[in-house]
C-alpha cells in the first residue's frame, strides 16, 4: 500500500478538482442580606461541544448588528425578573447574587471556586454556557478586582442575570453561548469589597508577576509576587482556563498611557488588539482601553494575562458619579451586556468541512477538506505561540488509515506539498482571523466505514466532520 500510495502522489496536484468557493468569515436602596447559610458550591463543569449552526446577531441588546460588525447603541431592557443588583455590593452580596443565578439558571450557568482569599472566604466565578454537551469551546472571561469605587461587579452581575435569563427564552443567545463560554468574576479580592476596607500592605493589582517590582521599588507590590493568596489564585484559575483569548475588565478614566519597560507586543498582536477594539466600538460609549494603553507600571493581572498567558486584555472606561448620576448603573450595564455579546461572536473558532470525496481505487480514498477559522481573533496569539503556552490547529482521524497528505494556500491553487511522512495528530499551523486552510488527505478504509476528522484547538473549540464512505 505505501508503494500505491507513492505512486498516486505523482498524479496528486495534477489531478486535482477545483475545490468549492469557502463561505466567507462571520463577518435601586441597598439590598437586603439574605440568611447567611449558603449552598454548597458545585464543582465546575466541562464545556459542551461546538456543534450547532454560527448563531445569529443577539437583537434584544445588540438590535442591529452582525456577528464581526460593531454593536448597536443598546436598548431599553425589560424590568428584571431576579433580584435588583445595587451598588455597591459587598463581596459576600456578591457572592450571593452568583448562587442565585446559578440555582435559577442551572442549564446555563455553573459556580466554580476560584479560590480562598486572606481571610478565608471563598473566591467565586460563574461560567454561562449551554451545559447539555461537552467539549472545549472558545472563553471569554469578564471580572473586577477593585474597591467599591468600582461599579464593575454590579455590571458584571446584571450581565449575567441577563443572559442566564435570555439563554431560556432565546435561540440566538442559546446559540452564542452553545459556541462558547462567558466565566464572570466579578470579585477576586473580596477584601476591597468591603465597607471599611483596611489598607493591605500587598495590593492584589501590583503583586503578579509580569512586570513585577518589590516592595522597596514599588510600595505595596510585596517582597514577592505571587504572596497574596488572592492574586495566587487568580493566576492559577488564568492558567486554567485554556479555551480563553480574551479578558475583560474595568479601569478608572484616564488619559492612555504606555506598557511598562521591557513589555512585549508583537506587531500582530497590536493588529488584532486595534481589530478588536474596533469591532467592540458602541455609539455613545468610550472607546475601550487595550492593554498596551493602561499605563501599567507592570506587576498587574492583565500585565500577567498578556505577557504570560497572551490572552487579549482590554478595559471597560468606568463611568463618572455624574455619569453615573445621569444615566444610572442600568445604561451602562446595558452598554457593557452589548459588547460582551459582540465579543463572543468575535471569539476563534474552527470549522472543518467536506470539499471533496474520490474513490481511487478498492480501498483508497481522497478527501478534500477545508479548515477555517470563522471568528476575527486567532486561534493563538503571536505572543502565546513565541512563548509556547498554546499549540496550533491540529487535526485529529478515526475510522481510516491515513496514508498521505498535500496541501494548497487557496481556494483555487493547486495542492502541493504531498507528503508520505504523515504522522498523528496533523498540524493546521495558526489560523488568523477569518483565515481558512485546504488539506487533501490519503486514506485507506473499506466501504461503509464510518469516518471522523476532528479539528480543534485550545482558543478555537473543536468541530468533527463525520462521514461514511460510500
Amino acid at each position: 500500500m505505501r508503494a500505491l500510495a507513492a505512486a498516486l502522489l505523482a498524479c496528486w496536484c495534477a489531478s486535482a478538482r477545483t475545490a468549492q468557493e469557502p463561505p466567507p468569515a462571520p463577518e435601586g436602596d441597598q439590598q437586603q442580606k439574605e440568611k447567611e447559610k449558603q449552598q454548597e458550591v458545585p464543582p465546575p463543569q466541562p464545556a459542551p461541544e461546538v456543534q450547532d449552526p454560527k448563531p445569529e446577531p443577539v437583537s434584544e441588546l445588540v438590535p442591529s448588528s452582525t456577528i464581526g460588525d460593531a454593536p448597536a447603541a443598546p436598548v431599553a431592557a425589560p424590568a428584571p425578573a431576579h433580584p435588583a443588583v445595587v451598588w455597591p455590593l459587598s463581596s459576600p452580596e456578591v457572592a450571593q447574587h452568583l448562587r442565585g443565578i446559578a440555582a435559577a439558571h442551572p442549564g446555563v450557568a455553573a459556580l466554580e471556586v476560584v479560590g480562598r482569599a486572606s481571610n478565608g472566604e471563598e473566591i467565586l466565578a460563574l461560567r454561562l454556557g449551554a451545559r447539555d454537551n461537552a467539549g472545549p469551546r472558545p472563553t471569554l472571561l469578564l471580572l473586577d478586582y477593585q474597591g467599591r469605587a468600582s461599579c464593575g461587579p454590579e455590571v458584571a452581575l446584571s450581565v449575567a442575570w441577563e443572559l442566564a435569563g435570555s439563554f431560556e427564552r432565546d435561540e440566538r443567545v442559546r446559540a452564542l453561548l452553545t459556541h462558547a463560554e462567558l466565566v464572570i468574576a466579578p470579585a477576586l479580592d473580596p477584601s476591597a469589597r468591603a465597607p471599611e476596607p483596611v489598607a493591605a500592605p500587598v495590593r492584589f493589582e501590583r503583586n503578579f508577576p509580569s512586570g513585577w517590582q518589590p516592595d522597596t521599588i514599588r510600595p505595596g507590590s510585596g517582597r514577592v509576587s505571587l504572596s497574596l493568596p488572592e492574586a495566587r489564585a487568580a493566576v492559577s484559575y488564568l492558567a486554567n482556563l485554556k479555551g480563553c483569548a480574551v479578558l475583560l475588565g474595568f479601569s478608572a478614566p484616564g488619559p492612555r498611557g504606555v506598557p511598562y519597560a521591557g513589555a512585549e507586543l508583537p506587531a500582530l498582536d497590536r493588529e488584532v488588539f486595534a481589530k478588536l477594539g474596533a469591532a467592540l466600538e458602541l455609539e455613545g460609549a468610550t472607546a475601550m482601553v487595550p492593554w498596551f494603553e493602561l499605563g501599567s507600571p507592570g506587576g498587574s493581572l492583565f500585565d500577567f494575562a498578556y505577557q504570560a498567558r497572551g490572552i487579549f486584555p482590554l478595559a471597560f472606561p468606568l463611568p463618572t458619579e455624574e455619569e453615573l448620576g445621569a444615566g444610572g448603573l442600568d445604561a451602562y450595564a446595558l452598554q457593557v451586556g452589548a459588547r460582551v455579546l459582540q465579543c463572543l461572536s468575535l471569539l476563534p473558532r474552527v470549522e472543518v468541512v467536506q470539499e471533496g470525496l474520490e474513490r481511487l481505487f478498492s480501498d483508497t480514498w481522497q478527501l478534500d477538506l477545508r479548515i477555517q477559522n470563522v471568528g476575527i481573533l486567532p486561534t493563538v496569539s503571536a505572543l502565546a505561540r513565541h512563548r509556547g503556552v498554546l499549540s496550533d490547529v491540529v487535526l485529529q482521524l478515526e475510522g481510516a488509515k491515513l496514508l498521505a497528505t498535500a496541501d494548497k494556500p487557496a481556494n483555487g491553487a493547486p495542492y502541493t506539498n504531498a507528503s508520505l511522512n504523515v504522522r498523528a495528530p496533523l498540524s493546521a499551523g495558526m489560523l488568523s482571523g477569518g483565515e481558512g486552510r485546504w488539506l487533501r488527505l490519503l486514506l485507506e478504509g473499506a466501504s461503509g466505514a464510518e469516518v471522523r476528522v476532528r479539528a480543534g484547538s485550545a482558543w478555537a473549540g473543536s468541530d468533527v466532520l463525520q462521514l461514511t464512505l460510500p
